[in-house]
């Protein structure tokens, strides 16, 4: 075999199948043409009599490196699946190579329109522009190729340092004068227009020094070091290290474009933008708050953040509260316009179109919803979708077919923070301490302490603050008090505390200011609640939130009724007032006219009526009536 062609191949369609075309028409037995399908996403086919081989992606540097390793031609060729060549190439290069030359130098030009550029070689000691350093500019003997491969840590610029390694100086060279080669300049996903957009996980590191001399030598060391990863380019107008050319493109100042400036500064130089890089990206335009889309967001990433980076962006709005709960465990960005580079992307909303700053190797478009009555149609770019359900998915079929996945919506599952439950009775007057509601609020939430405070008072409060909730007065506050975690008192001052005493007999724990009548209601700091100080100042509050105090509590409401007996004296209740029952009645006479819901009926001033006794006594409070005697 006298000549390999190795033409690596990534989502090349429809210019490969041109390329082939063209190259299958000059097959001889001396030739034979190499694809490597670069793990496309709709796999490469090749005509027959052409060799195919497959890989996962890995790049143009691997593809090629793949084809070296399997090619039986003395002479290697390469070309990339989107450029063209003339209809004699083959037979050129195989009339060239008769002389047996090291190497060979190809004459070529661009088509397609925006970049017109002709190389045309007149004599063996012509070389290419200092920035020509392109495999495909080039036919290599085989056994001068040697152990050299391309360096697959690189997304750009392997070719230049494949060129260098191989070493051209010294050997024999060839030429051929007429453009057998077509550089394709109208792609749009060639390398070098990704490059230029920041499409690319690429460095290339750029250095400017006006004159490079030999006490300069770190600088060999610096650029070997940055080649194994980098494309280095040294700009100076004189160069007196002939050893840097090993590991750098040396060359005079002029415009570029780079990753990284190094030595002296110039405006020669543009940085070219670097793109946002991560694994998984979700993509939503615009999140609610809350919704059943915003909380598969929030599972999946609590669920995956540990195996993959994840990065969430949104368009137009994301919810605050989302975004602080998510920020610990992922990126979250607003999307404005910079490029980002993804693995894989995730698109949460079936009308919402991909914005084109995201580039992914693959698109999942996951599907949360049924088909309803506004028929909803999905977008047609993913390379794979993801229904939340089967009902989902069939709902569906008539759009997409069987070729689909069902993926259950996963949950979250986790030990959530206790909300404390805490309870005020209050009247809100000056000495009540309303200020230090607040403040106790702002330090319960800087702690993330989750909590629910219910005040029931006499008017609003001055702030609404999330957390708290504005109750009104009653009178039955025993329920509620006994469900509290604590009773919180934050006055000035008390001459007694009625709330205190009934959150302690419910055995209730209480938060108190250190009010002085504390000791005679029976309180004790620590035993059955906190004392915190009056200006709140370095409050535990995770103490008060992970060690609720448990009592029992006994007030001696029978020694207070023995001392008000005492100053009351005997007595001999006749009863009249006294019964609750439901069952004793009461003669009343109505003294107002007014309308009496349990009778149905307009009663006046005079009637005398037997009634329920709390009825009654309910009327008479009202002023409607006398007791009849």
């Amino acid at each position: 075999m006298l000549l390999s062609i190795i033409i690596p191949a990534f989502n090349a369609e429809p210019y490969l199948k041109s390329l082939l075309n063209r190259l299958k028409g000059q097959l001889n037995d001396k030739v034979e043409i190499i694809v490597i399908d670069d793990g496309s996403k709709v796999p490469v086919k090749v005509p027959s009599g052409i060799i195919l081989e497959r890989q996962e992606n890995k790049g143009a540097a691997a593809a090629r490196n793949k084809g070296i390793d399997i090619a039986k031609g003395e002479y290697i060729s390469f070309i990339d699946a989107d450029d063209m060549v003339r209809e004699d190439y083959i037979p050129k290069i195989l009339e060239a190579i008769k002389d047996k030359p090291d190497y060979i130098y190809l004459s070529w030009e661009t088509f397609g329109g925006g970049w017109d550029c002709k190389v045309k070689l007149k004599s063996v000691s012509d070389k290419f522009p200092p920035f020509n350093l392109c495999c495909w500019s080039r036919i290599y003997r085989r056994d001068m190729i040697g152990k050299v491969r391309f360096n697959e840590k690189k997304a750009v610029a392997e070719d230049a340092q494949f060129i260098r390694e191989v070493k051209e100086e010294g050997k024999k060279k060839a030429f051929i004068p007429d453009s057998i080669y077509f550089y394709r300049t109208d792609n749009k996903n060639s390398l070098t227009k990704q490059m230029s957009k920041g499409l690319l996980d690429m460095k290339r590191i750029v250095y400017y020094f006006p004159t490079v001399t030999k006490d300069m030598e770190w600088l060999i060391e610096e650029a070997k070091k940055e080649n194994e990863t980098a494309e280095v380019i040294v700009m100076t107008n004189r160069n007196d290290l002939p050893k840097l050319r090993e590991y750098a493109m040396v060359i005079p100042p002029q415009q570029i474009k780079g990753t990284e400036l190094r030595g002296q500064s110039t405006s020669l130089y543009k940085k070219i933008p670097q793109p946002i890089k991560t694994q998984v990206v979700i993509y939503i335009k615009n999140a609610h708050d809350i919704g059943g889309v915003e909380t598969w967001i929030y599972n999946f990433c609590m669920q995956m953040y540990k195996l993959y980076d994840i990065m969430v962006i949104y368009d137009d709005h994301f919810g605050t509260k989302q975004i602080e709960r998510l920020a610990p465990f992922v990126m979250i960005h607003k999307n404005m316009g910079r490029q980002i580079l993804c693995d894989t992307l995730l698109n949460m909303r079936i009308t919402d179109a991909i914005p084109e700053n995201i580039n992914a190797k693959e698109i999942i478009q996951v599907c949360h919803t049924c088909q309803m009555k506004e028929n909803y149609k999905i977008q047609k770019e993913y390379d794979k979708i993801v229904f939340v359900s089967k009902a989902a998915a069939e709902s569906f079929e008539s759009q997409v077919g069987k070729k689909y996945k069902v993926v259950p919506n996963m949950t979250y599952p986790k030990d959530e923070k206790k909300i404390l439950k805490l309870v005020s009775a209050t009247r809100l007057t000056y000495e009540k301490g309303e200020d230090r509601i607040y403040k106790m609020a702002a330090g319960l939430k800087e702690n993330n302490i989750p909590f629910i405070w219910m005040i029931f008072a006499d008017r609003p409060l001055k702030k609404k603050i999330d957390g708290i909730i504005e109750m009104p007065q009653t009178l039955e506050l025993k329920s509620f008090i006994k469900d509290a975690d604590y009773l919180v008192q934050l006055s000035d001052i008390e001459a007694f505390c009625y709330s205190i005493v009934e959150a302690l007999e419910l055995n209730t724990p209480v938060i108190t200011t250190p009010i002085k009548v504390l000791s005679e209601l029976g309180f004790k700091d620590g035993k059955n609640g906190y004392t915190i100080p009056f200006n709140l100042s370095k409050v535990d509050y995770n103490k008060i939130y992970n060690n609720i105090p448990k009592f029992v509590y006994k007030y001696d409401n029978d020694k207070i009724v023995k001392q008000w007996q005492k100053l009351l004296g005997d007595s001999k209740p006749t009863g009249t007032y006294q019964s609750n029952s439901e069952t004793t009645t009461m003669k009343i006479r109505i003294i107002e006219d007014y309308g009496d819901v349990e009778l149905g009926r307009n009663v006046t001033a005079g009637e005398v009526l037997v009634m329920r006794t709390p009825r009654a006594q309910t009327i008479i409070a009202a002023g409607k009536a006398e007791v009849y005697i």
